[in-house]
């Protein structure tokens, strides 16, 4: 994790403390009516009567939702943007059972900024930490039913293109973050045997011009100057599909949901 933070001249992390990346997240999480948020819940051992920790909570894509239907939802993000995003949401969405703690997971003390045990934890793809033992074993420390992880398996469409791009961007080497396998053995190594589910996520997106998809993705390449920048249009130019003038950008990637109730532990 940390030669992928030092492979770029920023952690990825600060992508989100911009409102606008925040925004345009969330959006993109409301297409098709919500369709991975609901597949996501329906699939949570949940009642109407559960507590949830949702550990990087982004702007609320599983929070807001998961509201309606338990009892209370802690909500652990750290970033300025999403939090920014996720209160203005709340309003929205008239939810009065949903608690945000602005801290990175890592940094939770959670004796003293969690009100635990919960029922249900999730962290949905948010497992960048260094330290993932010791997270994991937070985890546990609060939970009194299932936890959920979500994370990759296999490249992703970003890590293909980053490989192909990030030597004249950065002049340096790539690296992916690390991948479910690592996740797994960890959990192996400490006695937890999860269930484990793969699956496709992700979409097709369709830009009408060179600007909006240097737009939305470059901080994707931690791209910071203007030299950086052209050199990501010319490989965009050179590398994405083209239909009746528009861009097409395939963001699709494998994807593994580990699960286990901690009571079985």
């Amino acid at each position: 994790m940390e030669k992928h933070f030092q492979s770029g001249n920023k952690k990825k992390k600060s992508i989100w403390e911009d409102k606008e990346s925040a925004k345009r997240f969330w959006e993109m999480s409301q297409k098709d009516n919500q369709k991975r948020a609901r597949e996501t819940i329906r699939t949570l051992n949940i009642t109407p009567q559960s507590r949830v920790l949702d550990i990087g909570a982004g702007p609320g894509t599983l929070a807001i939702p998961l509201s309606e239907k338990v009892k209370h939802v802690t909500a652990v993000e750290p970033s300025t943007g999403m939090i920014e995003v996720f209160e203005e949401n709340m309003a929205n969405h008239g939810c009065n059972n949903i608690s945000i703690v602005k801290k990175r997971w890592e940094d939770i003390d959670v004796e003293n900024d969690l009100d635990g045990p919960y029922d249900v934890i999730i962290a949905s793809f948010s497992l960048g930490m260094p330290d993932i033992r010791k997270s994991v074993e937070d985890m546990k420390a609060v939970a009194s039913g299932y936890i959920y992880l979500y994370w990759f398996a296999g490249e992703t469409s970003w890590d293909i293109h980053s490989r192909k791009i990030w030597p004249q961007l950065h002049g340096k080497e790539y690296y992916p973050t690390p991948k479910c396998d690592i996740i797994y053995n960890l959990l192996y190594q400490m006695g937890i045997y999860p269930n484990m589910e793969t699956f496709t996520l992700g979409r097709t997106e369709i830009y009408t011009s060179m600007d909006e998809v240097i737009n939305n993705v470059s901080n994707h390449f931690s791209v910071s100057t203007d030299k950086q920048q052209k050199t990501l249009e010319q490989y965009m130019e050179n590398t994405l599909r083209k239909e009746n003038e528009n861009y097409i950008y395939d963001a699709h990637s494998t994807r593994v949901k580990m699960w286990w109730n901690t009571q079985d532990d």
